[in-house]
Protein backbone atom coordinates (compact mmCIF):
# COMPACT_ATOMS: atom_id res chain seq x y z
CA UNK A 1 0.00 0.00 0.00
CA UNK A 2 1.09 3.56 -0.78
CA UNK A 3 -0.48 6.74 0.56
CA UNK A 4 -0.65 9.47 -2.04
CA UNK A 5 -2.21 12.81 -1.07
CA UNK A 6 -3.95 11.15 1.88
CA UNK A 7 -5.47 8.39 -0.26
CA UNK A 8 -4.42 4.76 0.00
CA UNK A 9 -3.47 2.84 -3.14
CA UNK A 10 -3.17 -0.94 -3.03
CA UNK A 11 -1.11 -2.97 -5.48
CA UNK A 12 -1.04 -6.62 -6.55
CA UNK A 13 2.60 -7.19 -5.60
CA UNK A 14 5.40 -6.01 -3.35
CA UNK A 15 6.05 -2.28 -3.71
CA UNK A 16 9.65 -2.55 -2.47
CA UNK A 17 10.40 -5.09 -5.22
CA UNK A 18 8.80 -2.74 -7.75
CA UNK A 19 10.97 0.16 -6.60
CA UNK A 20 14.04 -1.80 -7.77
CA UNK A 21 12.95 -1.79 -11.44
CA UNK A 22 15.31 0.50 -13.40
CA UNK A 23 13.99 3.54 -15.27
CA UNK A 24 15.77 5.03 -18.29
CA UNK A 25 16.98 7.61 -18.92
CA UNK A 26 15.79 8.47 -15.37
CA UNK A 27 12.64 8.77 -13.25
CA UNK A 28 12.37 12.55 -13.69
CA UNK A 29 12.14 12.21 -17.47
CA UNK A 30 9.30 9.67 -17.20
CA UNK A 31 7.59 11.70 -14.46
CA UNK A 32 7.72 14.80 -16.67
CA UNK A 33 6.13 12.83 -19.51
CA UNK A 34 3.18 11.94 -17.28
CA UNK A 35 2.71 15.54 -16.17
CA UNK A 36 3.26 17.27 -19.52
CA UNK A 37 0.18 19.52 -19.76
CA UNK A 38 0.16 19.18 -23.56
CA UNK A 39 -0.84 15.52 -23.18
CA UNK A 40 -4.62 15.30 -23.16
CA UNK A 41 -4.83 11.60 -24.00
CA UNK A 42 -3.05 8.45 -22.88
CA UNK A 43 -2.99 5.48 -25.22
CA UNK A 44 -1.81 2.09 -24.00
CA UNK A 45 -0.21 0.06 -26.79
CA UNK A 46 0.28 -3.68 -26.99
CA UNK A 47 1.45 -6.24 -29.53
CA UNK A 48 -0.86 -9.29 -29.51
CA UNK A 49 0.38 -12.39 -27.74
CA UNK A 50 0.22 -15.81 -29.41
CA UNK A 51 -1.76 -17.33 -26.52
CA UNK A 52 -4.09 -14.47 -25.58
CA UNK A 53 -3.91 -10.97 -24.22
CA UNK A 54 -5.15 -11.45 -20.65
CA UNK A 55 -1.89 -10.16 -19.19
CA UNK A 56 -2.23 -6.93 -21.11
CA UNK A 57 -5.77 -6.55 -19.76
CA UNK A 58 -4.53 -6.75 -16.17
CA UNK A 59 -1.74 -4.21 -16.69
CA UNK A 60 -3.97 -1.93 -18.78
CA UNK A 61 -6.62 -1.89 -16.04
CA UNK A 62 -4.04 -1.21 -13.31
CA UNK A 63 -2.53 1.70 -15.24
CA UNK A 64 -5.80 3.22 -16.39
CA UNK A 65 -7.60 2.96 -13.06
CA UNK A 66 -4.81 4.33 -10.89
CA UNK A 67 -3.61 7.01 -13.30
CA UNK A 68 -7.16 8.26 -13.78
CA UNK A 69 -7.51 8.70 -10.01
CA UNK A 70 -4.08 10.33 -9.70
CA UNK A 71 -4.81 12.82 -12.46
CA UNK A 72 -8.24 13.69 -11.03
CA UNK A 73 -6.70 14.22 -7.58
CA UNK A 74 -4.43 16.81 -9.23
CA UNK A 75 -7.21 18.52 -11.20
CA UNK A 76 -6.57 16.94 -14.60
CA UNK A 77 -8.87 15.02 -16.92
CA UNK A 78 -7.22 12.65 -19.37
CA UNK A 79 -8.83 10.39 -21.93
CA UNK A 80 -7.57 6.80 -21.97
CA UNK A 81 -7.60 4.26 -24.77
CA UNK A 82 -5.85 1.04 -25.78
CA UNK A 83 -4.55 0.13 -29.20
CA UNK A 84 -3.15 -3.02 -30.76
CA UNK A 85 0.09 -2.54 -32.71
CA UNK A 86 2.16 -4.74 -35.01
CA UNK A 87 5.59 -3.58 -33.88
CA UNK A 88 7.25 -1.61 -31.11
CA UNK A 89 9.73 -0.20 -33.63
CA UNK A 90 7.49 2.23 -35.49
CA UNK A 91 5.28 3.85 -32.84
CA UNK A 92 3.94 7.13 -34.13
CA UNK A 93 4.46 9.89 -31.58
CA UNK A 94 2.31 12.90 -30.89
CA UNK A 95 2.73 16.05 -28.82
CA UNK A 96 -0.66 15.66 -27.15
CA UNK A 97 -0.89 11.87 -26.68
CA UNK A 98 1.26 10.08 -24.13
CA UNK A 99 1.71 6.48 -25.23
CA UNK A 100 2.50 3.62 -22.88
CA UNK A 101 3.81 0.53 -24.68
CA UNK A 102 3.41 -2.74 -22.80
CA UNK A 103 6.17 -5.11 -23.89
CA UNK A 104 5.31 -8.62 -22.67
CA UNK A 105 7.83 -11.39 -21.85
CA UNK A 106 7.25 -12.96 -25.27
CA UNK A 107 9.00 -9.92 -26.79
CA UNK A 108 11.83 -9.17 -24.33
CA UNK A 109 14.18 -10.84 -21.89
CA UNK A 110 14.72 -7.80 -19.66
CA UNK A 111 12.69 -5.80 -17.17
CA UNK A 112 12.88 -2.03 -17.14
CA UNK A 113 10.98 1.16 -17.97
CA UNK A 114 12.10 3.55 -20.66
CA UNK A 115 10.77 6.95 -21.60
CA UNK A 116 11.55 8.51 -24.96
CA UNK A 117 9.76 10.61 -27.59
CA UNK A 118 6.54 10.82 -25.53
CA UNK A 119 6.35 7.01 -25.25
CA UNK A 120 6.84 5.10 -21.99
CA UNK A 121 7.89 1.49 -22.61
CA UNK A 122 7.26 -1.09 -19.90
CA UNK A 123 9.47 -4.14 -20.56
CA UNK A 124 9.10 -7.35 -18.55
CA UNK A 125 11.01 -10.63 -18.76
CA UNK A 126 8.27 -12.57 -16.92
CA UNK A 127 4.71 -11.97 -15.76
CA UNK A 128 5.59 -11.15 -12.16
CA UNK A 129 7.99 -8.51 -13.48
CA UNK A 130 5.17 -7.22 -15.68
CA UNK A 131 3.22 -6.43 -12.52
CA UNK A 132 6.29 -4.97 -10.80
CA UNK A 133 7.21 -2.76 -13.77
CA UNK A 134 3.61 -1.53 -14.02
CA UNK A 135 3.62 -0.71 -10.30
CA UNK A 136 6.96 1.10 -10.69
CA UNK A 137 5.53 3.13 -13.58
CA UNK A 138 2.62 4.25 -11.39
CA UNK A 139 5.00 5.08 -8.54
CA UNK A 140 7.03 7.25 -10.92
CA UNK A 141 3.86 9.10 -11.95
CA UNK A 142 3.18 9.67 -8.22
CA UNK A 143 6.81 10.81 -7.74
CA UNK A 144 7.31 8.19 -5.03
CA UNK A 145 10.89 7.00 -4.72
Amino acid sequence: MITYKEREFFFRDNINDAKRIPVYPDEKTVYDMFWNTNNTNITILFKPLPKGNQYYSVENFELTYKLLIIYRMNGYEKAFSAEEINSYDNIQTSNNVLKIALVAPAFTNQTYIEGKNNVIYIYAKDYRDFDLATIKTILVAMNIK
